[in-house]
């Protein structure tokens, strides 16, 4: 029986077989205003990562991106270009595996509105975070998307 690695919220592998695991696209934005850039942490381990979601299967990408930072931030972000894709193996806080691949897109700020963070639930924390004190160890995942949005934005 084949296994696939699958990485718990800590970075623990863990072998799982191949056919108890579940494939879900997922969409991250990557929203850079004023040299931070919005992330959100897990609180359990402490480390970073973009703020999205799965996509439910009547969703598309941008929508369910719109959909989540309105949540979170209180803002609808116009949507830039897709600036990184990367599939993930990981299991779930209930130990469920998947295989997500990940969409990460780049968002802004429309001119006329204010970016206003709300508590989302008891798992992540939303934050800006100065790009200058992030580092490659600090996430979960993402950090490539970050660093491609910071390449977008010529920072």
């Amino acid at each position: 029986m084949p296994t696939i690695v699958c990485y718990d919220i800590h970075g623990n592998a863990v072998p799982v077989a191949a056919e108890a695991i579940t494939f879900r696209p997922a969409v991250y934005g990557i929203y850079i205003e004023n040299r931070q850039v919005l992330l959100q942490k897990q609180l359990q381990t402490g480390l970073w990562h973009p703020p999205g979601t799965m996509l439910a299967p009547s969703d598309t990408p941008t929508q369910a991106i719109r959909h989540y930072f309105r949540q979170i931030a209180g803002v609808t972000p116009v949507i830039g270009s897709l600036l990184f894709v990367e599939d993930q193996y990981f299991l779930d806080e209930e130990r469920r595996a998947w295989k997500l691949s990940a969409m990460y897109y780049g968002l802004e700020r429309p001119l006329t509105t204010a970016t206003t963070l709300t508590e989302t639930d008891d798992i992540t924390q939303t934050e800006w975070v100065s790009l200058a004190s992030l580092q490659r160890e600090q996430f979960q995942f993402g950090y490539e998307a970050v660093q491609a949005g910071k390449l977008q934005q010529k920072l």
